[in-house]
């Protein structure tokens, strides 16, 4: 399997080898990792963001820097979003602002977002739709939430990426959800754990078709999300 593209990693992860891969930072302390590793891997694409697990504790600066590093280096926004599963109700604010933050330096310096949703699915639309999908490319990785929902995303033009928990067969909602995703905005990714091949083989198997052909639309969907980053 020649063409695979890895839509989502982290820095702690084992890269696929000679093929494009995402690598989204977290919080501050790691975007300067981020970039750093960037510069010694050519198939390595950076996200610089600040996720919703630490929208909370991030320091005043953080979106001053974020924007400056943004500013000085072709990367894309994330790993951003909203999770609802695991923080208190308190968290919310926080997580939405930065939400937004990220959302609107997404769209002024036209650049794609990687986006995290748990249990947030409702919210999250409702900041898109009020800030617009960055024109640039928006994705949510490791997709979780239902068909409609899906579809929902869908029609605002946002790519959905699916991980290693279709090789899980008690993950019966995710697989629905992936049937039910255009093929032109349909991305494949590792998350960091697991074998991009194996995901690429679960999918096409799920979807009925074949392996070589849905890792060759997942490489061009990936191409045109994050078109900004590749040129």
């Amino acid at each position: 399997m020649r063409t695979l593209f890895d839509a989502h990693s982290h820095l702690s992860a084992v890269p696929t080898p000679n093929h494009p891969r995402v690598v989204c930072g977290t919080r501050e302390a790691d975007w300067e990792a981020v970039l750093a590793q960037v510069a010694s891997d050519p198939h390595a694409l950076p996200m610089l963001g600040l996720h919703p697990w630490f929208a909370a504790e991030a320091s005043p600066e953080w979106a001053a820097r974020l924007e400056s590093l943004l500013r000085l280096h072709r990367a894309g926004v994330g790993e951003c979003g909203l999770d609802f599963a695991r923080k208190e109700d308190s968290d919310r604010v926080a997580q939405e602002a930065a939400f937004r933050v990220q959302l609107q330096l997404a769209h002024r310096l036209h650049r794609p977002m990687a986006m995290h949703a748990v249990r947030a699915w409702g919210p999250l639309i409702d900041l898109l739709r009020e800030e617009g999908v960055p024109a640039a490319g928006a994705m949510v990785h490791a997709y979780s939430g239902s068909p409609e929902t899906a579809r929902s995303l869908q029609a605002m033009g946002v790519f959905l990426s699916f991980s290693g928990e279709l090789l899980n067969p008690e993950r019966v909602k995710v697989r629905e959800s992936l049937l039910s995703v255009d093929s032109r905005l349909l991305l494949l990714e590792t998350d960091g754990t697991a074998d991009l091949v194996q995901v690429v083989h679960a999918a096409s198997q799920i979807r009925g078709v074949h392996a070589d052909d849905l890792a060759a639309q997942a490489w061009e969907n990936g191409r045109r999300c994050f078109k900004e980053l590749m040129a």
